[in-house]
């Protein structure tokens, strides 16, 4: 079964759609804002208080958000947070100018804040609804959805403030997660499921979130998975920054061929989803994560490196397009080593913790790459990003393959 195959899984078929749907809706918002703030106020500081205000409720609410995942109806907490984040983007219609900036700022965190349940709940469904040798490739279908979502969510988020402002952006947003509720809600109830054992349910609350921070520490298959996440999580974060420096700098290029480069990198997983399906299914999670963190380390170097023989724009679309491939192939990797090693039962909020590291490195990676200049420094840090990646894939081949589960605790076998 390829990823595109899983699709055709009534289930899997309307979570994807789901993601396609409220994913675009969040790129919309994601382009749409700084490039609002950076209009208001001119200051590249605004611009950047959006993007890490966008990471913080991650950091600090993600654990919380995985009690929820694990506790509640998951379908039901994903239809609620579409919701929510629709009704989220009203108060945009009250900026008129920079003296409005709070209001962007907490509508920022507000949609960040509900989207902590998102994920955690979509990888914790993901895992009960297909059988365990079939999950890479409906990873491989949701991280699918959510390239097209990129694809189609960023430019449009782009088109709509230039045509019609935030207002515009609004309601675009708003419709995109209704319809993302819409496809939630319409869907085929399973049978009620047999109550658990009082000693196999999940940790009760107050100090349920610690349970996912406890099975992180304790597993040494999660605790190499995180530091594999670490590392991509700063070389990510740097890449958002020093990718714009690179372009500007060593290509002499402008705004709308930043744009061009970041976008084309949805092709490589439009492509990634064809020719990888068979693939990932032959070989285990772990080679796969270790050799897309290689391809990631050595396609960043060979293109912080390009411009010693051309700073040709067009030589630089194929890596970028190339780099999509690789993007696909970690995503349902990381998803699925983290559906193997954790137990149904603290699922959602182990996935949080750990989303939740990987959001705090991005951070202190975008921290970094920002004190950096445009001279020699810059050129190193470049360097440095991508041999990240490659020390990434090292650690990511003593991740263990397969975990056995009892008493709802995952062991490495």
């Amino acid at each position: 079964m390829t990823s595109l195959a899983a699709l055709r899984r009534p289930v899997v078929g309307r979570l994807g759609l789901a993601g396609l749907l409220s994913e675009a809706g969040d790129w919309m918002l994601l382009v749409a804002l700084p490039l609002h703030v950076l209009a208001l106020t001119g200051s590249a500081l605004g611009t950047a208080t959006v993007l890490v205000l966008e990471l913080v409720p991650t950091v600090v609410l993600g654990p919380f958000a995985g009690v929820l995942v694990d506790r509640c109806d998951q379908w039901r907490l994903l239809t609620g947070a579409c919701l929510a984040q629709a009704a989220g983007l009203a108060p945009l219609l009250l900026v008129d100018g920079a003296g409005d900036l709070w209001v962007v700022y907490v509508v920022v965190i507000v949609q960040s804040t509900l989207a902590t349940v998102v994920e955690p709940a979509r990888i914790s469904i993901a895992a009960a609804v297909v059988p365990e040798d079939a999950r890479m490739e409906v990873n491989g279908a949701l991280a699918l959805t959510a390239g097209l979502a990129r694809l189609v969510g960023g430019p449009l988020g782009g088109v709509l403030l230039g045509i019609g402002g935030l207002p515009a952006i609004v309601a675009g947003d708003a419709a995109s997660f209704l319809a993302a509720a819409v496809v939630l809600t319409v869907r085929r109830r399973p049978s009620p499921a047999a109550p658990l054992p009082a000693g196999l349910r999940p940790p009760a609350a107050p100090g349920a979130w610690l349970a996912g921070v406890r099975d992180l520490t304790a597993s040494p298959a999660l605790r190499r998975l995180t530091v594999v996440l670490v590392l991509g999580g700063l070389a990510q974060g740097a890449f958002v920054v020093l990718f714009v420096l690179f372009v500007v700098r060593d290509l002499q290029a402008g705004p709308a061929d930043v744009g061009l480069l970041r976008g084309v990198q949805a092709i490589g997983t439009l492509a990634g989803a064809l020719l990888l399906g068979r693939l990932m299914r032959q070989l285990s999670p772990r080679v796969v994560l270790a050799g897309s963190c290689t391809a990631f380390g050595l396609l960043s170097l060979v293109t912080w490196n390009g411009p010693l023989v051309t700073t040709a724009l067009g030589v630089y679309v194929g890596p970028f397009i190339a780099v999509g491939v690789p993007g696909l192939a970690a995503t349902s990797s990381q998803a699925t080593l983290l559906q193997t090693h954790t137990a149904p039962l603290t699922r959602g909020r182990v996935v949080a913790a750990v989303l939740a590291v990987y959001g705090g490195a991005q951070a202190a990676g975008m921290l970094v790459a920002g004190l950096v200049g445009t001279g020699a420094a810059l050129t190193a840090a470049l360097q440095v990003q991508g041999c990240a990646y490659l020390l990434a894939g090292l650690v990511a081949l003593r991740v263990p393959a397969a975990a056995v589960t009892t008493c709802g605790r995952p062991h490495v076998v």
